[in-house]
């Protein structure tokens, strides 16, 4: 599984580090062009696959691409 965050759409809100029950997010100290700290997936191993961080996103910001694999388990 792999989980981008869209630099450019993101505001820096960190709705999806305080949602992620698996702290696979942290706030980054990189500012993208707007101006806004990002946040960066660091524990990817960890992460469940739920999508809340994808599907909460105001900014739709966060992109989550699942392997063949976890496809046909969910």
């Amino acid at each position: 599984m792999d989980i981008y965050i869209d630099k450019e759409l993101c505001k820096g809100c960190d709705i999806c580090i305080e949602l992620c029950g698996e702290n696979v997010f942290m706030k980054s100290e990189h500012i993208n062009s707007r101006g806004y700290y990002i946040p960066i997936p660091v524990a990817l191993d960890k992460c469940t696959g739920c999508m809340i961080c994808e599907l909460i996103c105001p900014e739709l910001a966060v992109i989550i691409e699942k392997s063949e694999l976890v496809k046909e388990t969910v």
